[in-house]
């Protein structure tokens, strides 16, 4: 038997060894290839457009607005159609311009934007935008409107609460605020459009007394009949705003009183005026008051409204309107003021001296916390 010299065998071996190497990696099993990670969730595909040829059916009955047919075919559509499009709404502004009020004749546009206000949501409802818009440029240039709103705010649907907003903003509480009578379009524009808002509960009910008081709106027509509340009895103030010896016009003693200056230049007097009885919280109810002064002067009540409404202090960061509870002549004796209604939300009582300066004897305010 041939005998290899150890070299060669060990060449050999290591050979044989790459051989099998080789080998076992050519024949061996693939790996099971993990199934890939499920696939992240897709959002839907957008649904198509609803209804969608009630665009176009508005827009042929726009472009004829007497065709019996193309009226006849956006009613159709417009009555199958469950959830309004929003390009739809959007027509709303072309139909009230195509058939504006008070044109003789029969208006089917005019059915067609009665229906589409009824059903719009709010924010993209016709009818309130044009009521919106119509307040806004009254409060703006004191000029009325071309038509009336009436039949654009009943119809207004569910976007009357944002066109009943801007009459509360733009008209009702300017209204409250003693500083000038409003523009008399402004008068007669909320005398048309705020009775459907108090009736349909979207106007605050602080506001609407304090514009009361003010003597801009008539309560009787405004406000349901008054729930019996509790007793009204004297109130004291929490604090007080003004001169340091103010606590003497609130103590119920026969003093000297307290002498009020006016500083128009202060630029708290706007709110607080000589003299202010801060309510903290605000005084749910006031119903009248009583001055005892020597020298004539006016005394306002702040009124706590939403935010937005009114006037903003930058202190409390609070809203409010000022109407005026009264007038006293300062006679020396004690002189009545009563509200035409009862003030809710009443944030404080302020005294405003008509001349340079008047003595305030005492005051009672009556009401409940």
């Amino acid at each position: 038997m041939r005998r290899f010299p150890r070299r060669t065998l060990l060449l050999m071996a290591l050979a044989l060894l790459a051989f099998v190497r080789l080998y076992v990696i050519a024949h061996r099993e693939p790996k099971p290839v993990a199934p890939p990670p499920p696939e992240q969730a897709r959002a839907p595909a957008p649904a198509a457009s609803t209804c969608p040829t009630l665009e176009r059916a508005l827009q042929g009955a726009l472009r004829d607005p007497q065709g019996a047919t193309a009226w006849t075919t956006a009613r159709k559509e417009l009555d199958a159609c469950p959830t309004l499009p929003a390009r739809a709404c959007e027509l709303g502004m072309a139909l009230d311009a195509r058939a504006p009020l008070g044109d003789a004749g029969p208006q089917p546009l005019r059915e067609l934007l009665d229906t589409l206000c009824q059903r719009c949501p709010a924010g993209r409802n016709p009818c309130a935008s044009a009521v919106v818009r119509a307040v806004m440029a009254v409060s703006a240039t004191g000029q009325s409107p071309l038509a009336s709103l009436r039949w654009h705010l009943e119809r207004a649907g569910p976007g009357m609460p944002e066109a009943c907003g801007e009459v509360a903003q733009s008209l009702l509480a300017p209204a409250a605020l003693d500083e000038g009578p409003p523009a008399e379009a402004s008068r007669t524009l909320l005398g048309e459009l705020g009775p459907i808002c108090a009736r349909a509960g979207l106007l605050p009910s602080a506001l609407i007394r304090a514009a009361a008081v003010q003597g801009a709106v008539p309560a009787r027509d405004w406000l349901a009949a008054e729930a019996p509340s509790a007793a009204h009895v004297p109130l004291t103030p929490d604090r007080l705003l003004g001169p340091t010896t103010g606590s003497a016009a609130f103590d119920h003693q026969d003093t000297p009183g307290v002498e009020l200056s006016r500083l128009e230049q202060d630029p708290s007097w706007r709110k607080n005026g000589a003299l202010s009885g801060v309510f903290s919280p605000p005084a749910r109810e006031v119903s009248g008051l009583r001055v005892k002064a020597k020298g004539p002067g006016a005394v306002r009540a702040v009124v706590r409204v939403d935010t937005g409404l009114g006037l903003h202090d930058p202190d409390t960061q609070a809203s409010f309107v000022l109407p005026l509870v009264c007038r006293f002549k300062g006679t020396g004796l004690w002189e009545a003021c009563t509200p035409s209604v009862t003030l809710q939300d009443v944030e404080a009582i302020s005294v405003f001296p008509d001349k340079r300066s008047l003595v305030l004897s005492e005051m009672e305010i009556r009401g409940t916390r």
